[in-house]
């Protein structure tokens, strides 16, 4: 069940003094709740009451201690998640009001600043992004950053034209499922989903033609967008007409892929990278994309767990057993 979205807020007085957070102490340990002051909100930013915090594979690289950016230990990873504006600070637009359902996204959340796994969260206001209250809190936690990476490894990076075939490995997963929808939406000719097994493939949209594994695939695509990575995406190569394109974006199925570079070059095949810390897009956007999940247009899957059940969800997360977005509940 997704948590309260009640459009309620606090007023200053009634702020609690401390709040729980979950905080990683130490890189690659299992993360800790622990009870800490609320933040102070500064200049520019809102508190934003967590009702769910997302649990991510970025996170969890972050955690290992292997991402560009290393937080000072202990720190509270997470980031992205939605609540309720209880407090705004001075210089904030008035739009950006007490009692608005919110999601936040980036900006450093969960890297150079506390992120989003606690109670409590104050974030710049240029991360903060209103969404309609008819949407589940969960799904508004989990839904924009992987409709935004979606968005644009299939159009600003595959640059996919109408009427071509598309090729998404990974289709299950949550960018991969948002891929297909979107491909189908905007006019592909063909959508090919790659799974892992047929389960899987039985919870993609109508109109995607299943595929289980990565052989079999009898006619090329166009436009290959990678989700997984691993030693499989230089086979995947195979997959795509000569001069098409493969956008890459994921490494769950491993960090390393090594290319015969005669074949590579034989192919023409475009190898495009998805840095979605580099690619500034239009700040509507995502609010744009938000609205087509309250609406139906979109869809993505959630898995909600209590704070105290973290730890499980996160191991449940790096083995890949997750069947949704993992969401934490406050």
């Amino acid at each position: 069940m997704a948590a309260d979205r009640s459009p309620g807020f606090e007023t200053p007085e009634e702020l609690p003094v401390e709040m729980t957070a979950v905080r990683v102490h130490r890189f690659g340990a299992a993360p800790q709740l622990d009870r800490l002051p609320l933040p102070e909100v500064g200049e520019g930013e809102v508190l934003v009451k967590m009702a769910a915090s997302v649990v991510s594979h970025h996170d969890l690289t972050v955690a290992g201690g292997r991402f560009a950016v290393r937080p000072a230990v202990p720190y509270i990873p997470g980031l992205e998640g939605a609540g309720t504006v209880v407090r705004v600070g001075a210089g904030v637009d008035p739009k950006v009001a007490p009692g608005s359902l919110v999601r936040l996204y980036g900006g450093g959340l969960g890297a150079s600043r506390p992120g989003t796994w606690a109670e409590y969260v104050a974030a710049p206001e240029r991360v903060v992004v209103e969404v309609p209250p008819s949407l589940d809190v969960e799904v508004a936690a989990a839904c924009g950053s992987v409709a935004l990476t979606a968005w644009i490894a299939l159009f600003e990076v595959g640059e996919m034209q109408r009427g071509e075939r598309v090729g998404v490995a990974g289709a299950s997963g949550a960018v991969g499922s948002l891929v297909v929808q979107l491909a189908l939406r905007h006019g592909a000719g063909a959508v090919v989903a790659l799974v892992r097994d047929r389960e899987r493939g039985g919870a993609l949209p109508p109109g995607a033609e299943v595929v289980v594994g990565d052989d079999g695939i009898e006619t090329p695509v166009d436009l290959l967008v990678d989700t997984v990575g691993g030693p499989r995406l230089s086979s995947r190569v195979g997959m795509v007409e000569p001069g098409g394109r493969i956008a890459y974006l994921g490494y769950t199925a491993g960090q390393e892929a090594c290319f015969t570079l005669p074949n590579l070059l034989a192919r023409d095949v475009r190898l495009l990278p998805v840095n979605m810390m580099r690619r500034r897009s239009p700040r509507d956007l995502e609010g744009r994309l938000v609205a087509q999940f309250a609406t139906g247009e979109l869809q993505v899957a959630t898995v909600g767990v209590e704070a105290r059940r973290l730890t499980t969800a996160v191991e449940q997360l790096r083995a890949g057993r997750a069947r949704g977005r993992v969401v934490v509940r406050w």
